[in-house]
């Protein structure tokens, strides 16, 4: 890879890194995260073996983005609370595997210890009452709801 190439995919690879919250850190990710996190942020597979030289200069360029938005008084997006969830959930050792019963998607671990087993919006009560949010609120009442609602 050229000096003009490798600045190119940086730019684009920083540009998806920024926009998920991701800084600097990402250097200490794994291989593999940093492989899936290419996958994405281009949309085709990532070559066989990742350039070094590349992630130094997303780094760099993550770094000159934050004194940028520190500078300019400009809000950046909210850090990533997990580097691998913010990369791809799928690879993070903490969190995989944890989905929603409703949608089907990642639960993130807080949702988790708090006894949930779907996202907040997904047992948003209707009309009628969520029938989640319903037998939820009777488990911690030390009930069980015995009827399901029609």
């Amino acid at each position: 890879m050229d000096d003009e190439q490798l600045m190119t995919a940086a730019k684009k690879l920083a540009r998806w890194c920024y926009s998920r919250g991701v800084d600097e850190r990402v250097l200490g990710c794994r291989a593999q995260l940093l492989k899936a996190a290419v996958d994405q942020a281009f949309g085709r597979p990532a070559p066989a073996h990742l350039e070094h030289a590349l992630w130094e200069q997303v780094a760099t360029l993550l770094r000159q983005r934050r004194d940028w938005d520190r500078d300019h008084q400009v809000t950046p997006p909210p850090p990533a609370a997990c580097l691998p969830c913010a990369v791809a959930v799928d690879e993070c050792p903490a969190h995989a595997g944890r989905r929603c019963r409703a949608c089907g998607g990642h639960l993130h671990r807080i949702v988790v210890d708090e006894g949930f087993d779907s996202h907040p919006c997904c047992d948003r009560p209707g009309g009628t009452g969520s029938h989640g949010v319903l037998e939820h609120a009777a488990q911690m009442l030390g009930a069980t709801l015995l009827a399901q609602p029609a």
